[in-house]
């Protein structure tokens, strides 16, 4: 970020190039009017910082001139000792973003300010890289959103002039501006299919239609904002970065959601699904057996000797054991089974759709697998090996199939370990 700060002060440069947190801010300074013109055309300057007295005019002079050049659109802060609510009118109708009073946390406001604009980088970051769907029949106004969206660096949105093509297609997007007046179907109805396939997209509805009721009408109806033609072009984008912020925010909270919902199911220490979530997942496939009529195995497995690896080695070798398992396992089976931590150092594999002789393939083929298993730092180990209880689900009530699995898995262990019985 590109900061130019012009002050007759040489103690408030000072002053706030020493305040600024942020590594990320170029800090260029000067006195006058004349020579902050020079630097613009110089640097890319995101912010300018301006005091009211400058060394060749003031700040109202410098807004007035700014306004008709190219630098029309850079934010500008005034900084001020002059609390003059007079002068906060004055300098607010003449552009200034804000008016930051000079006193003892008016560098914790500046700090506030860069990072909100660095906030706002990221955020039109990410809005050139959504999806936008622009759907109106005028190719002027195709032209007119087109024009002001590369304003903002996003070049590429697909163009519908045919409501019913843009519903038909299968593309969600994160982004839709809609016009209201459409052949074969209206804005409003385009809108209402639009936001039940896609609930939280960023909607927008432009028109030339100011009436009220129009407006209340479709944003009840799920528009997040209405836009009024013909339209300024900043607003517009101003506008649609608010409500494209919401919508990040709402993907970022749904994110969080899915982490938490993840995490309450998962092993901590292996990253096999958690006693909590077998249950539920025998629950369907039980039920998807029965439907489908397709067979349903279970293998329920535990660590041979594990106690002794504890004892021997240390529990830090043990966790470095049970990962090991749960990792081979989790990259040897497919992806509609189900691996689980039941328990200490017992395991159950859900294999739905899977016979007794395909399971014990399964089964055996893992068992090979982690005799060969090296885990580092487990150096002149005994083999490792575990034993396991298999059956295919006949019927039987949930807690009957899991106890059966259980009891064949104690006759592999009492009967000399590393085996299966099925």
């Amino acid at each position: 970020m590109n900061i130019l700060h012009i002050d007759r002060s040489s103690f408030v440069h000072k002053t706030v190039r020493q305040g600024i947190e942020s590594g990320n801010v170029k800090y260029s300074v000067c006195t006058s009017i004349s020579e902050a013109f020079v630097i613009l055309r110089q640097t890319d300057i995101d912010l300018i910082l301006t005091g009211i007295e400058l060394s060749d005019g003031t700040a109202s002079e410098l807004l007035d001139r700014l306004k008709s050049t190219e630098f029309r659109d850079t934010p500008v802060i005034l900084l001020t000792s002059d609390d003059n609510l007079n002068v906060r009118d004055k300098y607010f109708s003449l552009g200034v973003v804000d008016f930051i009073i000079k006193n003892g946390t008016f560098i914790e406001e500046l700090n506030e300010y860069i990072n909100f604009f660095h906030e706002n980088s990221r955020l039109m970051s990410a809005m050139q890289d959504a999806s936008i769907a622009v759907l109106d029949d005028s190719k002027f106004s195709i032209q007119v959103i087109k024009s002001t969206l590369s304003l903002a660096g996003i070049n590429n949105p697909d163009i519908y002039e045919d409501p019913v093509e843009l519903i038909e297609t299968k593309k969600i997007y994160d982004i839709y501006l809609l016009d209201m007046v459409l052949p074969n179907m209206s804005g409003k109805q385009i809108l209402m299919k639009l936001r039940k396939s896609n609930p939280f997209a960023t909607i927008l509805m432009v028109s030339s239609s100011e009436h009220y009721n129009t407006i209340l009408h479709v944003l009840e109806t799920g528009a997040d904002d209405y836009i009024i033609k013909p339209f300024d072009s900043r607003m517009m984008l101003a506008r649609l970065k608010t409500n494209f912020r919401n919508y990040l925010l709402i993907k970022e909270l749904q994110k969080q959601k899915e982490i938490v919902s993840e995490m309450s199911v998962t092993d901590p220490l292996t990253g096999a699904k958690n006693r909590r979530f077998i249950f539920e997942r025998l629950d369907i496939e039980i039920n998807n057996a029965k439907r489908t009529k397709r067979p349903l195995s279970i293998l329920m497995i535990d660590l041979d000797n594990f106690k002794a690896v504890n004892d021997n080695y240390g529990h830090p070798m043990g966790d470095l054991v049970l990962k090991a398992l749960a990792e081979l396992f989790m990259s040897n089976i497919r992806p509609s089974d189900t691996f689980s931590r039941y328990g200490g150092e017992e395991f159950m594999l859900i294999m739905p759709e899977t016979s007794i002789e395909a399971a014990q393939g399964t089964a055996l083929r893992l068992k090979q697998l982690f005799s060969e298993v090296e885990i580092a730092d487990f150096k002149d180990r005994p083999a490792i090996s575990f034993s396991g209880g298999l059956v295919e689900w006949k019927g039987e009530e949930l807690d009957m199939c899991i106890k059966l699995a259980d009891d064949l898995l104690y006759k592999a262990k009492s009967g000399g370990k590393n085996t299966i019985c099925i």
